[in-house]
């Protein structure tokens, strides 16, 4: 492990520690700070806000309710991502911890995220996961008993 591994990962946990701080601010008091230009900017700059902003800037504090729905879910997912990948940079168990907290700690259950150092990431969750949604999705509703009429109360 090199030097620039170690600045790399610090700086993915330090991000992700940023992130979680946001999701803080994003869930429990509904404010975060937006970039007020150009529109498609303004919508993404949020995830680039990440110190304070001087008196006379264009980055303004907003408080809506769409930032405890979108954005506090997202800054969480991120900051996961950030944690995971740092300590797994640095030789840490990051992507066990995501398995556990993505298990509840129940043992036994499959891993939703592995790791290996030579070939990165990969998501085993995620044809797990698509299987169930199609499952669900297709499945045929039972119909009603039959002598009761469906429109009655």
């Amino acid at each position: 492990m090199n030097i620039i591994d170690i600045l790399i990962a610090v700086a993915l946990i330090a991000l992700g520690i940023s992130f979680a701080w946001k999701f803080v601010l994003a869930a429990f008091f509904g404010r975060t700070k937006v970039w007020s230009g150009f529109l498609p900017i303004t919508i993404v700059s949020p995830f680039f806000i990440h110190l304070p902003s001087s008196e006379k800037s264009m980055i303004k504090t907003t408080h809506n309710a769409w930032v405890q729905i979108f954005l506090a879910p997202a800054f969480i997912l991120c900051s996961l991502i950030c944690l995971a990948t740092g300590a797994d940079r640095l030789g840490m168990p990051g992507t066990a911890m995501i398995n556990y907290v993505l298990t509840l700690g129940k043992p036994g259950q499959p891993a939703a995220i592995e790791y290996n150092p030579g070939t990165g990431y990969s998501f085993p969750i995620v044809p797990r996961t698509m299987k169930a949604i199609y499952t669900v999705l297709t499945k045929s509703v039972l119909e009603e008993k039959k002598g009761k009429d469906p429109k009655a109360p």
